[in-house]
């Protein structure tokens, strides 16, 4: 027998190992989990930038205030977690975003222009012979050109790889 004959008990009744409650009282697991992920986006929108960032903050800021309406436990809910945010990380990861954004979008752009110079459509094909005669003249003059390019080229290369895949690339026809 022990000295204390207590038995002591650290839990409530059908709690599960492994599983936490970390909800507001008066409000519900599911609108806390929501109102959760809605603020997630909306602190995520809040600090993206760049092209269609006043249309993504528009949108969850629409969500939010509906939900609200219908359901003041939500805003209680939402309010607590965007307190909670982490404002550093996500402007970190609205820095990032974008960042890949702009590569994804740069390399499509390049990839339609290379297309459109080897399909001869979008602009004439003797335009495209001057612009590349000009354009080599200019390059063949100047050895630190020359090496910016090569350069620039490798990287740009090396993001379509990235993105597009090595194997896919070689079907193509590059190397």
């Amino acid at each position: 027998m022990l000295p204390h004959d207590e038995i002591y008990h650290f839990g409530v009744k059908g709690m599960r190992w492994g599983v936490r409650r970390d909800g507001l009282p008066g409000v519900s697991n599911r609108t806390y989990r929501e109102a959760g992920k809605d603020a997630k986006e909306f602190t995520r929108a809040k600090m993206f930038y760049g092209e269609g960032a006043g249309t993504r903050r528009k949108l969850i800021k629409a969500t939010v205030e509906s939900k609200s309406k219908k359901d003041p436990s939500y805003k209680k809910a939402f309010e607590h977690h965007v307190s909670k945010t982490d404002f550093g990380k996500r402007a970190s990861q609205a820095r990032s975003e974008r960042k890949r954004k702009d590569v994804k979008n740069e390399t499509k752009k390049t990839a339609r222009g290379i297309k459109n110079l080897i399909m001869g459509t979008g602009a004439s094909v003797g335009m495209t012979a001057a612009v590349l005669y000009g354009g080599y003249q200019v390059w063949s003059s100047n050895p630190q050109l020359q090496a910016t390019l090569k350069r620039v080229g490798s990287q740009r290369m090396d993001q379509v790889r990235r993105i597009y895949g090595a194997a896919k690339l070689r079907g193509m026809g590059f190397k």
